[in-house]
């Protein structure tokens, strides 16, 4: 068995980190292999502004709303995204669905919400750091990779930076990397 390789997809926001993780499930799909876990592209408005969350199961092409910014949902809120506790619930059941039934899990993302609150995504965190998944991507706003290498712990971590210049020829190079 391969020792867990995970790549820490990172950068600020509205960078392009889905945009390219999402390029990688696709390259990955073309070559044959299976990826699975979630993605979370944003939920445009009319205006073309953030509206909200998507929750994107990569094997079942399912779809919910999990955060929103323009009502309440009665979760748990971070800054102005409040998010819905039942979508939550699902989008953890994805990942670790996914875990040991894909070639490349992917992990859109790991936020304040489970570092600081141990909540949303949090309960699949020891399961990466065991190294169950083998290969994944894992996506983490810039500020907080550090604290998430912290809890990641041995298992093998390869960090990629998003970039404006970086985001064409970024996706290829990370799955060249992970696999």
């Amino acid at each position: 068995m391969k020792r867990a390789r995970i790549g820490l997809l990172t950068g600020p926001v509205g960078v392009g980190k889905t945009t390219v993780a999402e390029r990688v499930a696709g390259l990955a799909h073309r070559r044959g292999l299976v990826c699975g876990g979630l993605l979370a592209p944003a939920m445009m408005n009319g205006c073309r502004q953030k509206a909200g969350i998507w929750g994107h199961d990569l094997l079942t092409g399912q779809r919910q709303i999990l955060a929103r910014t323009d009502r309440d949902l009665g979760g748990p809120a971070v800054g102005s995204y409040s998010f819905d506790t039942e979508a939550l619930g699902w989008a953890t059941g994805v990942v670790e669905r996914a875990i040991g039934h894909c070639d490349l899990l992917i992990v859109d993302e790991i936020g304040k919400l489970e570092l600081w609150r141990n909540a949303g995504l949090a309960p699949i965190l020891p399961r990466l750091a065991a190294g169950e998944a083998g290969r994944s991507l894992v996506l983490i706003r810039d500020f907080l990779l550090g604290e998430l290498q912290e809890r990641l712990g041995a298992v093998e971590q390869i960090p990629f930076e998003v970039r404006e210049g970086n985001r064409g020829e970024l996706p290829r190079q990370i799955l060249e990397r992970l696999l």
